[in-house]
């Protein structure tokens, strides 16, 4: 039982109480049903961008590879010297390399078996690429070896390769995690028809060991190979990848227009889900579209082929000024952190002209951002000829008849953000 002097201070300490609660209640003037609640404040995240570039076919002909010997060594630098900033920007730029590192004492060469020095890798790590495709239809030109040479050469730059491998275990695609973003990117090649059971790339046979090394389809057996680049995006989509960008060898050398075998691949890309495709091989600019899959509802921005980057191909040599023109072809995506949603944010585009030329009797070659050399043209700031400067004029119409996307989103490349 409690005793009396207990209960006695038990009441009176519950009489205070109810005094303090009746003086609180009447000083503020409300009940304590009338109390704000203080709801939780919601913070709205910032979005984050990844920017992706690509480039068309990185080439090295026998007069290209001459004119940058020097006292025993090479430098390829130059070639890239005005267009790096553009290259830099992005936080992804990928190159096709249409060449092998198949080393010196091969000896170098250029069309129809292309080995180059690899001083051009020092070259396209200097100007601000870091993801190469060495899959293409010169992926053999110096044999197995070569193809492991050139994967050794390119890694010990710490670039990422796409398109093959040095072992079956090896992954062929890569995954780079950007702000938070992660992009796959993945490569392929058409095959030449086959020799027996064979493989073959350009009508070299592939080695039976090396088949699965190189990432390839076959126009004999088109509908069973997209089924295995179906299970290779499936793939990177189960290791995380939120963006798929698809870069693809393939079409008609010269011709301006994507054929029905391209045409057919990109919408069965974009219903497996591949939200860019950058395409090469014609050595000339092909169309940009966006097209979207019915079956799941992705829209793909599709660039049929984005021309040579750097070559000796052009009017002089092969009677074609469409093999000089070429592009950087940036895309961004953004994420909305509040619901992860990830969509297309701009397209941009720069024009690029190969300028071939003599100084000190030595052949010399750049690549020029056209749309700026374009915006020189009035006091001619860069001193160049008139008929230099007409060619670039050209160059820049010619590839604005190929840009169709009703200004959705797409407008002229500049230094919008410098990469992380």
């Amino acid at each position: 039982m409690i005793s009396c002097k207990r209960y006695k201070a038990f009441l009176a300490i519950f009489s205070l109480l109810i005094i303090f609660q009746l003086f609180v209640g009447c000083t503020y003037g409300y009940k304590e049903s009338q109390v704000p609640i203080m709801e939780e404040e919601i913070v709205e995240l910032e979005p984050v961008y990844v920017s992706i570039s690509a480039v068309g076919d990185v080439m090295m002909h026998n007069p290209q590879i001459k004119a940058y010997y020097q006292n025993d060594n090479y430098d390829f630098t130059h070639n890239f010297g005005k267009i790096a900033p553009y290259i830099r920007q992005s936080h992804i730029s990928i190159a096709n390399l249409e060449t092998t590192f198949g080393g010196k004492a091969r000896g170098y060469s250029g069309y129809p078996m292309f080995n180059s020095p690899d001083e051009l890798a020092d070259a396209l790590v200097w100007a601000g690429f870091n993801v190469i495709s060495t899959v293409n239809n010169h992926t053999m030109d110096t044999g197995i070896k070569g193809l492991h040479r050139t994967l050794e050469v390119l890694d010990s730059k710490e670039l990422s390769v796409v398109g093959t491998k040095s072992k079956v275990e090896e992954d062929s695609f890569t995954i780079k995690d950007v702000n938070g973003i992660k992009v796959g990117i993945t490569a392929y090649t058409y095959e030449t028809p086959r020799f027996g059971t064979f493989k073959t790339l350009n009508g070299i046979k592939v080695p039976k060991e090396a088949e699965d090394l190189i990432d390839s389809f076959s126009y004999e057996f088109f509908e069973e190979d997209l089924l295995k680049i179906k299970d290779r995006i499936d793939l990177m989509r189960d290791k995380g990848a939120e963006i798929i960008v698809f870069c693809v060898h393939w079409g008609q050398e010269y011709q301006r227009t994507p054929n029905s075998y391209q045409t057919q691949m990109a919408k069965k890309l974009s219903d497996y889900g591949v939200n860019v495709i950058f395409g090469s091989h014609p050595h000339v600019l092909q169309p940009i579209e966006i097209i979207e899959s019915e079956e799941s509802q992705t829209k793909t921005l599709v660039a049929y082929s984005l021309g040579n980057f750097i070559s000796n191909q052009r009017f002089e040599t092969v009677n074609n000024r469409y093999t000089e023109d070429g592009m950087i072809l940036t895309v961004e995506f953004k994420k909305d952190l509040n619901n992860n949603e990830i969509s297309l944010n701009n397209v941009m585009y720069m024009p690029t002209w190969v300028h071939r030329y003599r100084e000190a009797g030595r052949l010399r070659y750049e690549v020029l951002p056209v749309l700026e050399f374009i915006d020189s043209e009035e006091n001619n700031s860069f001193n160049l000829p008139k008929e230099t400067l007409w060619r670039i004029k050209n160059s820049k119409d010619n590839t604005l008849e190929l840009v169709d996307l009703d200004g959705e989103y797409i407008r002229e490349q500049q230094i919008i953000r410098q990469a992380n």
